[in-house]
């Protein structure tokens, strides 16, 4: 959301998303979503890549209750790369974890040096999504998976009057592609066995139950941690997300697909 904050994950934000959305994570659903995007892949064992681990909730669940051996999380902002390793630290999983401050770019890594990659609510901040994806592709093992969730439209034209302003409101880059294009990226990167779930009516759902707790149950905790003003606007910015939403131009979806090999 846009508050005036330190960067796009400052302090303030962070605080924000872990009164809404839980500690270490800066993305919806928690750990149901995860297993969600997780549903039908055998981690057990496996070494995984997170792309933007954010606050290291993710990883840390993908160690604890997915069995991975290990994971593997980068993130361009530094402060949550710190959060992430002191959630680590918290769980006794500093071993099986290792989180790096990275810059945006190629992904600094061996050739087929991991089993799976998984992403939450990230790709959407990567403007070129063809290079990203044959990236990962490099870096899987033969019959790699790669297992991510992010926020897409429901086409490729331009964005409406009211999803710019909703883009605009959140403060946040948003280079959103439509589930029909990611699955074209995919295809063209060498990945088979694809599937794609559309998760617009669940997130619909979800925003509004986040908005009433915003606005009741937890505005107490909002406002101390961002303040009255900006809790304020947090609640418009929500009620703008919901309405992308209901139109169905805003919709978050899954996609999971296999390296061939």
């Amino acid at each position: 959301m846009s508050i005036t904050d330190e960067g796009h994950y400052g302090p303030k934000q962070l605080n924000l998303l872990k009164v809404v959305w839980g500690e270490g994570f800066l993305s919806p659903g928690g750990t149901n979503e995860i297993d969600e995007v997780m549903e039908g892949i055998n981690s057990l064992g496996k070494e995984i890549l997170d792309i933007g681990c954010g606050c290291g909730g993710a990883a840390i669940h993908l160690i604890k209750k997915h069995g991975a051996k290990s994971v593997l999380g980068i993130d361009v902002e530094p402060l949550v790369i710190k959060k992430a390793k002191e959630l680590a630290a918290k769980y006794n999983l500093s071993g099986s974890t290792d989180f790096r401050c990275v810059r945006p770019g190629p992904l600094d890594m061996p050739d087929e040096s991991v089993d799976i990659v998984f992403s939450k609510e990230v790709f959407l901040h990567i403007p070129n999504k063809e290079d990203l994806l044959k990236d990962i592709y490099r870096v899987l093992k033969p019959k790699g998976i790669v297992a991510v969730s992010d926020w897409m439209r429901i086409d490729d034209n331009p964005p409406s009057k009211q999803m710019r302003e909703y883009i605009a409101a959140e403060g946040l880059d948003m280079h959103m592609y439509s589930l029909k294009r990611y699955e074209q990226v995919l295809k063209n990167s060498g990945f088979t066995n694809i599937v794609i779930k559309d998760r617009n009516k669940w997130y619909h759902n979800k925003a509004k139950k986040e908005l009433a707790a915003i606005e009741g149950s937890l505005k107490k905790q909002v406002v101390d941690v961002i303040g009255l003003e900006e809790t304020n606007g947090a609640i418009d910015i929500w009620k703008q997300l919901i309405g992308v939403l209901e139109t169905g131009e805003h919709r978050p979806g899954h996609f999971k697909a296999v390296k061939i090999g």
